[in-house]
């Protein structure tokens, strides 16, 4: 499974990115507002979302950890795929999307494309306890903080478990002694 690629932007069409990584093109689906902070030529690095059917292998593109939690999040949601939750999170800036759920605005979240307001009421009581727990100020949003999460979560520890480990470290902003730290943590916890 892809959980992150950097490369060069060949092209933006309607779907999304086009990245060259090692010689190799790959059409990374990406939200407008993600699409947007880009441009050809340039160097990219998105947080990824293999997505694996019997009939297709799909790649959805994050430019943040926060991002993708957020998708993730969403997909959980009775009624919202990869398409439906991308097309939302290019609807509005993260902040807004998650002011709207942490304040229950359901005539808000219905406005967004594809939203009706059964959906966003099933959004609002889906997402608001993971909204102000895990994604609001999360330490492992931070750049720095996201490449350690990263790490940890490619050692097969839960995202659940990290940020919760995250919240210990006494950050030294020295990615192996960090890392050290937070393996320390998690071992040490009584779940391993």
């Amino acid at each position: 499974m892809i959980g992150f690629l950097k490369g060069l932007l060949i092209s933006q069409t309607l779907k999304g990115l086009l990245l060259e990584a090692g010689g190799v093109g790959y059409e990374v689906q990406v939200s407008s507002l993600t699409s947007q902070q880009f441009k050809k030529g340039s160097f990219v690095s998105l947080w990824i979302y293999t997505s694996l059917r019997q009939d297709s292998l799909e790649l959805y593109g994050f430019s943040s950890l926060k991002e993708k939690e957020l998708f993730l999040s969403l997909l959980k949601v009775k009624g919202i795929g990869p398409k439906m939750a991308l097309l939302i999170l290019g609807s509005c800036s993260l902040k807004q999307f998650i002011r709207m759920i942490s304040e229950e605005n359901i005539k808000a979240l219905s406005a967004l494309p594809k939203i009706g307001k059964k959906t966003a009421q099933q959004i609002v009581l889906s997402l608001k306890e993971k909204i102000s727990d895990t994604l609001v100020g999360s330490s492992s949003t931070s750049p720095y903080g996201e490449k350690l999460f990263f790490t940890l979560e490619n050692l097969g520890f839960h995202a659940s478990e990290i940020r919760e480990v995250l919240g210990k470290i006494k950050w030294e902003e020295d990615l192996k002694k960090d890392l050290k730290q937070a393996l320390f943590f998690l071992k040490s916890s009584p779940k391993h």
